[in-house]
């Protein structure tokens, strides 16, 4: 089974780091290395959802079974990858869509970034971080998550001024089942450290729109 790692990074030093010392190894990995990103917010999202069309490329050239796609601020466990297959061999013949692990955001509320929407999408709210074990979810982040190709193929990361950014979007475009393991911590790296689910900061969230404006709450 072919396994392709990929990620768009500012820097892969980190990304390499990561997948160098997992368990069981992607058979090949490639990254983007955006030599000019983006600053603010807005402007990320964009950028990312651009540079999400050079990852489809490299997807398409390398033709996996299985992506693999991380980012370049995560903290991985050394059996994230196994984990994550094992997920894929238990759940593949079940609708699967893909399985991640989970990630806590780093500007603002410190809530999951792994998502429940209502059927309009005027209503989103953080996965319960007290849950454990698989969870089904409408969408996550890109910082660790495993999808067969023809699904990963499927999603589409655009972005256009939403709330929420392409990754959600993507995840949200994929007609089928996403999980994440609640046990499977993913790290997120800045400056003065590592934030982690297991923190006591973290929180759940609810995001709203009403009257054309979004608003939130931080839940406990």
């Amino acid at each position: 089974m072919k396994i392709l790692c990929i990620a768009q990074v500012e820097d892969s030093t980190n990304v390499e780091q990561q997948v160098a010392k997992q368990t069981l190894q992607p058979t090949e990995s490639v990254f983007y290395i955006d030599k000019k990103p983006a600053r603010g917010i807005e402007k990320r999202r964009k950028r990312i959802s651009d540079n999400h069309g050079y990852l489809r490329l490299m997807v398409r050239k390398y033709n996996p079974d299985l992506v693999w796609q991380i980012e370049g601020d995560c903290d991985l466990p050394e059996d994230c990858l196994a984990r994550l297959v094992q997920h894929y061999h238990n759940l593949y013949d079940k609708n699967f869509g893909f399985v991640s692990g989970v990630q806590v955001g780093r500007h603002g509320l410190y809530c999951l970034g792994a998502w429940h929407f209502n059927d309009d999408r005027t209503r989103f709210n953080s996965v319960d971080y007290k849950l454990d074990g698989l969870q089904r979810v409408d969408a996550t982040g890109f910082y660790c998550l495993l999808a067969p190709t023809d699904v990963w193929l499927s999603g589409v990361a655009s972005y256009n001024g939403e709330r929420y950014g392409p990754d959600v979007n993507f995840g949200l475009s994929i007609k089928k089942d996403k999980y994440v393991d609640m046990n499977l911590e993913i790290g997120h790296i800045f400056k003065g450290g590592i934030i982690r689910p297991s923190d006591i900061s973290t929180c759940n969230a609810t995001f709203w729109l009403e009257n054309n404006q979004w608003s939130f709450k931080q839940l406990d």
